[in-house]
């Protein structure tokens, strides 16, 4: 054989069985499929308490309580089934406003408040779809 078919097969064989190996860890992680969980099926988790967690939701009106530091904020998010209170520290986005669609990733705490470290926040208004009035224009 070829010395050089043979570097091939060897190298291919160990990118595939790598790809392999990170596709089993990725599956066999508790949600490792999954992105984000709704508010409610945060709730109805039985290992909600356990880990990390990526929570999606909308932010109540009112409910957004900005801290002194400003890099601090309290808020309530929900899906429309359930409601659950909020906590981040660090840089606030522009977007995050009112009834923002909100992913929030941290844990839950012991006081039943989510720490969140990450704070992704989407503005409805923005990203809404044109009417077809406005399409045919």
């Amino acid at each position: 054989m070829d010395r050089r078919l043979v570097k091939f097969l060897l190298l291919g064989s160990g990118v595939v069985a790598s790809m392999l190996f990170l596709l089993a860890v990725g599956v066999n992680r508790p949600g490792g499929m999954v992105y984000y969980q709704t508010v409610s099926e945060f709730f109805q988790d039985p290992s909600a308490r356990e880990g990390t967690r990526r929570i999606a939701g909308k932010v109540v009106v009112g409910s957004i309580e900005r801290l002194p530091t400003g890099q601090d904020v309290r808020f309530e998010m929900s899906d429309g089934l359930a409601t659950l209170r909020v906590a981040y520290h660090g840089i606030v986005p522009d977007t995050f406003v009112d009834e923002a669609d909100v992913v929030v990733e941290g844990a839950l705490g012991a006081d039943g408040t989510f720490r969140a470290s990450t704070l992704l926040a989407k503005c409805p208004s923005k990203y809404e779809a044109a009417t077809d009035r406005q399409a045919r224009s």
